[in-house]
């Protein structure tokens, strides 16, 4: 008696293929959004729970002195990404001219914004 393994091809899954209406399908309706992502924080002021962690950042931004890595941790829904995406924004932002540097108060209006 011979035990093997018996192979069969993966049955389509939804959305390959053809496309399905109300789906990614271009259709006119409003796409739905997470509520953790509509109501993510999006500046330093907004983190809420984070001070120590904020006002750290904020000095090391205020004396030209960033680190080169930061290392967060913690259990889910902590606001890890968040933070991550706030310093990428903050570090990123050249301002609405364009001469900008690191900011704590990124500008919003920029195309790295």
């Amino acid at each position: 008696m011979a035990f093997g393994w018996t192979w069969r091809a993966a049955a389509p899954r939804l959305g390959q293929g053809r496309p399905v209406e109300g789906i990614m399908s271009g259709s006119s309706e409003k796409s739905y959004q997470v509520l953790a992502r509509k109501y993510r924080p999006a500046t330093f002021a907004d983190l809420i729970g984070q001070e120590a962690m904020v006002r750290t950042l904020r000095n090391a931004f205020a004396a030209d002195r960033i680190a080169h890595a930061f290392v967060m941790t913690g259990v889910r829904g902590v606001g890890k990404t968040t933070t991550a995406r706030i310093i990428a924004k903050g570090l990123n932002c050249v301002g609405p001219d364009g001469t900008g540097g690191p900011t704590t108060e990124p500008c919003g209006v920029c195309e790295p914004c």
